[in-house]
């Protein structure tokens, strides 16, 4: 695999520089937004152990000890980790994260792969069909491994560990997203049947109830989610402040103020955070708003189960001039469940 490990370690050093300035610019959006997220900084971080990784992949690429190789797989792996837990808003980083999630695959197989072993040689013990089968479906590439005898068990088990959490982390994210899914529901109004019999009858039938209004939540109203979060909007306020540097303008600047509180929402990647991203925020006119980066006072912080976040803001800039603004919210609670709610909020 020299040749391969060559041509990854030049791509790693090439795409660091590309993912460093993507990360300057997506850090300096999250300044100006406030909004808390850490994106940019992942993103360096992703790019310095690309960098590393491809340096050391490409010196060490001719050498027989195997330290230089594993090495190299190690700055690979903290890179995806780093980009597929942090990536936030700077979405380009997952996909930065699974590059490096397949280079540490192939520098692995590399390195514990023993070719003076002698083994029969098939079409499913060899090097590279291993190493594709564990990116792409890491409970294949490990059977694989186990059965391969160009593998001891110390790389086999330390192998195992690594994929077998890696897949992990990938369901999990799959199952956030299946997890919002809307059930369908029968349609209750259907016509009938063209063979039902049509029959008549001199009771009266009771007229079907009609579903129940959504709740709208006002100023200073609680919106709560049994053993789950609760959120109040306590303001909705003018500002004159207008940024020098921003290309926006609009008719007003509004600074939200909240406060949630974790009632139950238990640690995934993070803790319970509320922000920006949770926000649609709508003029009088029914035009969206979108963030607008005036100074605000407090930011969103992560809260543990029982703990609160008090006097977080975020700055909006309203294309029409309202005196009322409708917040669509929509949080998520454990096993990635999502909540949503709506607010009327006069504006002062």
């Amino acid at each position: 695999m020299k040749t391969a490990k060559l041509v990854i370690g030049i791509i790693s050093m090439v795409l660091s520089v590309f993912v460093l300035f993507q990360s300057c610019a997506a850090g300096i959006v999250n300044s100006l937004e406030g909004s808390g997220q850490v994106s940019g900084t992942a993103g360096v971080m992703v790019a310095v152990c690309l960098i590393i990784a491809g340096i050391v992949g490409v010196a060490t690429r001719n050498s027989t000890r195997k330290g230089g190789t594993l090495t190299a797989a190690g700055f690979y792996l903290v890179a995806a980790l780093f980009g597929g837990i942090l990536a936030g808003n700077y979405t380009d980083l997952y996909f930065w994260s699974f590059m490096a999630w397949a280079f540490a695959a192939v520098f692995i197989v590399d390195g514990f792969y023993d070719d003076a072993v002698w083994e029969e040689s098939r079409w499913w013990q060899q090097a590279w069909l291993i190493t594709l089968a564990l990116i792409v479906f890491p409970p294949a590439g490990i059977v694989l491994l186990w059965i391969s005898k160009r593998f001891t068990v110390a790389p086999k088990i330390i192998s195992t560990v690594i994929f077998a959490l890696g897949f992990l982390i990938i369901l999990g994210n799959l199952g956030g997203v299946f997890s919002t899914t809307t059930p369908v529901t029968a349609d209750s109004t259907a016509l009938p049947a063209a063979n039902a019999t049509t029959t008549t009858s001199n009771t009266a039938q009771p007229a079907a109830e009609p579903a129940p209004e959504k709740k709208v939540y006002g100023l200073g109203e609680t919106w709560t989610v049994d053993g789950q979060f609760a959120l109040t909007f306590t303001a909705a306020s003018l500002t004159d402040e207008r940024n020098q540097f921003s290309d926006k303008n609009p008719a007003q600047v509004v600074i939200l103020s909240y406060d949630y509180e974790n009632l139950g929402v238990e640690k995934n990647f993070m803790e319970l955070y509320i922000s920006s991203n949770n926000f649609k925020v709508i003029d009088g006119a029914g035009v969206m708003a979108a963030i607008y980066p005036a100074s605000t006072s407090g930011n969103p912080q992560e809260t543990p189960i029982g703990a609160r976040c008090v006097g977080a803001q975020q700055a909006y800039g309203l294309v029409n001039a309202s005196g009322v603004i409708t917040v669509q919210v929509e949080v998520y609670g454990n096993n990635y469940k999502s909540y949503p709610a709506s607010f009327k909020l006069p504006i002062s």
